[in-house]
């Protein structure tokens, strides 16, 4: 009988304080049960009249509405961590923390990822790594009810699924046409590895405007590395070997652009006087006096706020009308692809 008066004690009292600061009774039980669905401000408000009217204890975290999962794919390639920056932010914002895992583009390490998330009780998994193939996870994941969006790359299997990103076949088509506008002919291009979509669009892009204007790329000047300077590295080293370098490289990522310089840097071959390099995503330390690279921009930070606010609400419960969003993208023209 006293569990029964207690309840009904914790109601009315709920109900006094939505009509005191005359709010819906849901919004107080969202906040007192640290649930998404309202706003930071609101919640704070709710949570500090709970505190005064005795309704909750004193050293609760006011902010805490739980945590959302972030899985990346590379923390090797800075645009990863550009990613992660801005939606560790964007969550604590909204009084959400953000759990980042790093997996090295392991389908292995990715599914046990998820699978210790969603375990912890995340609201949600941002996944910025799924590659062509990987549906499995994402059954996995729906099994367990945990609400997911797709960020940077998407599955064009899993057209249902949130997403957030640019249009990269569009995107490497505009590059690759500024760089053949420079009068290039012998071209090479690095990218990660073909099983992510984007990756896949990337190219295709470069090979569209390529065959549109009349120049050749072979089979053998396509080059699939790691998506990290790492892999520029390697990549660098393959071109040095065939003892003939091309007259430019055009790169899937900018870390791969940015190993390919240093390691041909390293063998006295000098940007863009001795070869051409551009680059993909736009990342910090790209765009300076000593390496102003070409590239492609991504703006991070508006799809890093776009995944997390779809997540939040999934998390709520709600639908989300415009599951694809498609950002804008732009060509940054920097000195690494030379005055041709």
């Amino acid at each position: 009988m006293a569990a029964v008066d207690q309840y009904h004690s914790v109601a009315s009292t709920s109900a006094d304080l939505a009509r005191e600061l005359g709010v819906s009774r849901a919004a107080v039980s969202y906040a007192l049960n640290g649930k998404p669905g309202v706003s930071p401000s609101l919640r704070k408000k709710i949570l500090t009249k709970a505190r005064r009217k005795g309704l909750i204890a004193k050293d609760i975290d006011s902010s805490s509405i739980g945590s959302i999962g972030m899985i990346l794919a590379d923390l090797g390639n800075p645009f990863y961590a550009n990613i992660a920056t801005a939606a560790t932010k964007t969550a604590r914002d909204q009084s959400v923390e953000l759990l980042l895992s790093h997996s090295a583009d392991s389908p292995e390490a990715i599914a046990k990822a998820a699978e210790n998330m969603a375990q912890s009780g995340v609201k949600g998994i941002i996944l910025t790594t799924l590659n062509i193939g990987e549906g499995g996870l994402v059954r996995d994941l729906r099994t367990r009810r945990t609400p997911i969006v797709l960020l940077s790359r998407r599955v064009p299997q899993l057209a249902d699924i949130p997403f957030d990103g640019i249009d990269d076949f569009r995107a490497g088509y505009e590059l690759m046409t500024h760089v053949i506008s420079h009068g290039y002919t012998e071209i090479a291009i690095a990218t990660g590895g073909f099983s992510s979509y984007a990756t896949s669009q990337r190219i295709e892009g470069f090979l569209a405007a390529a065959e549109v204007e009349g120049v050749h790329i072979p089979k053998t000047s396509v080059m699939s590395t790691s998506l990290n300077v790492l892999g520029g590295d390697i990549a660098a080293e393959y071109l040095l070997e065939n003892g003939k370098l091309p007259q430019v490289v055009v790169c899937g990522a900018d870390a791969i652009a940015t190993g390919l310089i240093n390691r041909l840097a390293l063998a006295g071959v000098s940007v863009p006087s001795d070869i051409a390099i551009v680059g993909f995503d736009g990342i910090a330390g790209t765009q300076h006096p000593f390496l102003d690279l070409t590239t492609i921009v991504q703006p991070t930070e508006k799809m890093a706020r776009s995944s997390i606010a779809k997540i939040l609400q999934l998390a709520s419960g709600e639908t989300i009308d415009n599951p694809i969003t498609i950002h804008s993208h732009k060509l940054h023209l920097g000195g690494s692809c030379g005055n041709h």
